[in-house]
């Protein structure tokens, strides 16, 4: 009776581990679908600001270029209210003046575009790092086997389920004793190994 209640334990405990290691395959595989997608959504988010800064970047260079434009028409005014020839072609001070604040408005773009663009860049070196995050998730996803995890299981537990049963005993009347593989007889003063 105690071996049918040791083997039914056994079998019991394997099932139960199974079920547990399919269970724990399926989560870990679940999680990592999850981050997955996380993951890609955080590059689609990342790639979005790339371009929202680009654009930025573009409106920011028109109000800029406007504010030049404005800059040279209120110091074109005063120069001419201070009685300065503005429309001379030329080394005149005036239009040296006036080169000055073109040239200084158009270097502050390129500055502004130049921080929007490192701007962009990093947010779309994100959206490359958050892609790769993304593939190696999915890596991990495809990697659990909730089946093969749960046949595993029961593959692990098939030697106490065996040894549940217990040895088969020895024939007292031939003294032999099944190992595997080979019977081994023992008697008297010595060992013979014969055939299964």
């Amino acid at each position: 009776m105690g071996l049918e209640v040791a083997a039914i334990a056994a079998i019991a405990s394997a099932a139960v581990g199974a079920v547990g290691a399919y269970q724990q395959s399926q989560a870990a595989k679940s999680q990592a679908n999850y981050q997955r997608q996380v993951a890609e959504n955080n590059a689609t988010i990342a790639q979005q600001n790339a371009t929202r800064i680009r654009q930025q970047a573009e409106v920011a260079e028109d109000e800029q270029r406007e504010r030049i434009l404005a800059t040279k028409g209120a110091a074109r005014a005063r120069l001419a209210a201070n009685g300065l020839l503005v429309d001379d072609p030329g080394d005149t001070t005036a239009s040296l003046f006036l080169q000055d604040i073109a040239e200084i408005g158009e270097y502050d773009i390129l500055k502004m575009r130049d921080n929007y663009e490192q701007e962009a860049r990093v947010a779309e070196i994100q959206g490359v790092n958050y892609q790769a995050q993304a593939g190696l998730f999915g890596l991990q996803a495809s990697a659990q086997s909730p089946g093969l995890a749960a046949a595993g299981s029961l593959l692990s537990s098939a030697g106490k389920v065996t040894n549940a049963f217990g040895n088969i005993p020895s024939s007292p009347s031939t003294g032999m004793t099944r190992t595997g593989y080979t019977s081994g007889i023992v008697g008297g003063g010595g060992r013979m190994v014969g055939g299964v």
